[in-house]
């Protein structure tokens, strides 16, 4: 059977009644009691003031550096708007000229009004990281994992750019074809022009090892717009580290806020969101809080009507690419990826080896006397 604790405010009454009432010392009561002769004064001095026995609040009469309830309303109002944490509600407000309260208030502000997230997950080992210098310099591009709208499997295409983090595009794709990515980004390259290289994964034509060759048809549209494709090595994300960070806010911020049983609203809703949060307002802690327009322009380098055909020096030798991704050179068969199928490649011999070469960019080099054996090359 537990021991039964009894109430602070029920001792001291005993204590009171034991001097008042039975007429014993204060000192003697004060022993029995186990307490000092000043703490047993205080409680006789209580009583005969007719105050409470119990434990008083300690709280200040006086708070002047409380935080106001009208600065609480606008940290709580950005909280249930944007779904943000302390840091970017700080900068949020600090941007736009408004009181702003340091973050750790922020964040006491959150916890007091339970609108705290669940603790996060321990950060992985640290990365390597890189940034481009410049915007448009390296653009990077990625499905997110589907999510199921008017019964169908929908995954947005994200197009960003790495100095930035402009979100350049954010739609979704009911597949992810390579075509369906081509015309994302062939809009994209429309309303704000063509970058130097845009960084995607394997699914986009890369090598699936390093012995594999080839150039994908997705990577060859890429080369006659003059853009240099780059992949990641497989089954390493870090390598588009941005983009992979963006889809977690994406379904962190955004998602519950939607629409999600109508496509054109979902769409609708994206858009706004990326238009009139993400890209305008929303704090980028890399971007020493500011919204990616502040670093954003737009390129130099317009998108054509029509996307260019290749062209070649006057006198190069060239050879067409068969509908099965290969072509004939001297006595052997080289294969130049079915996304080249039908489109002319240009030949070159230099150091003892045959330079194939797309658009501006060498695809293959092969040793000469590997061209008399027999096989695919």
């Amino acid at each position: 059977m537990p021991w039964s604790t009894p109430v602070v405010s029920e001792l001291r009454t005993a204590f009171v009644h034991a001097v008042r009432t039975a007429g014993r010392s204060v000192s003697q009561a004060a022993r029995d009691f186990g307490i000092s002769r000043k703490t047993a004064y205080k409680w006789l001095t209580r009583f005969d003031e007719k105050r409470p026995l119990g434990n008083a609040s300690r709280k200040p009469h006086h708070s002047p550096n409380r935080t106001s309830d009208e600065l609480e309303r606008a940290v709580l109002a950005i909280r249930d708007q944007y779904g943000w944490g302390p840091r970017k509600i700080h900068a949020f407000l600090t941007n736009n000229q408004q009181p702003t309260p340091p973050i750790r208030t922020v964040a006491d502000v959150l916890k007091r009004h339970q609108r705290v997230a669940p603790t996060p997950t321990p950060a992985p080992a640290e990365c390597q990281r890189f940034e481009r210098c410049e915007p448009n310099e390296l653009w990077q591009l990625d499905f997110k994992g589907w999510i199921e709208i008017q019964r169908l499997r929908v995954s947005p295409l994200s197009i960003l750019d790495d100095h930035s983090r402009f979100l350049l595009a954010l739609r979704p794709c009911t597949d992810l074809t390579m075509l369906s990515a081509w015309n994302v980004l062939w809009d994209t390259f429309g309303e704000y022009g063509l970058p130097e290289a845009v960084l995607c994964d394997n699914a986009f034509g890369a090598p699936s090892c390093p012995g594999s060759r080839g150039v994908s048809w997705f990577e060859s549209r890429l080369l006659r717009l003059g853009i240099r494709p780059i992949h990641g090595r497989p089954y390493h994300p870090q390598t588009q580290g941005k983009v992979e960070r963006f889809h977690g806010t994406l379904v962190r911020e955004v998602y519950p806020r939607l629409d999600t049983s109508d496509l054109t609203q979902f769409t609708a809703g994206l858009d706004r969101w990326r238009h009139g949060v993400y890209n305008a307002l929303r704090p980028h802690e890399a971007l020493g809080d500011q919204p990616p327009v502040a670093r954003w322009r737009a390129s130099s380098r317009p998108r054509p009507r029509e996307l260019p055909e290749v062209a070649y020096p006057p006198g190069s030798v060239l050879r067409r690419v068969g509908s099965n991704g290969l072509f004939h050179y001297r006595s052997g068969r080289i294969l130049a990826g079915q996304g080249l199928a039908g489109e002319p490649v240009r030949i070159e011999e230099a150091d003892g080896c045959v330079v194939v070469v797309y658009c501006s960019k060498e695809i293959r080099r092969i040793p000469l006397d590997n061209l008399s054996r027999t096989g695919i090359l």
